[in-house]
């Protein structure tokens, strides 16, 4: 019996950590701002990968519609 590759999904997440500093008089006020402010000003202080799941990939076949 010859060996063959089986296709499986596998699911990742990527999370990135943003800082920026802003000037407020309360965090509340800070956080309001913060959603205004372009991404490409942020520093981007770490990042972290994770596999979540590793499952089976079947190749679904197209069922006739009548």
């Amino acid at each position: 019996m010859g060996k063959y590759e089986k296709a499986f999904r596998v699911t990742g997440r990527v999370t990135i950590d943003y800082q920026i500093i802003i000037h407020a008089q309360h965090p509340d006020e800070a956080a309001y701002f913060a959603t205004d402010i372009d991404l490409d000003k942020w520093f981007e202080s770490g990042s972290d990968w994770q596999i979540i799941d590793v499952s089976r990939d079947y190749l679904l076949k197209q069922v006739k519609a009548e």
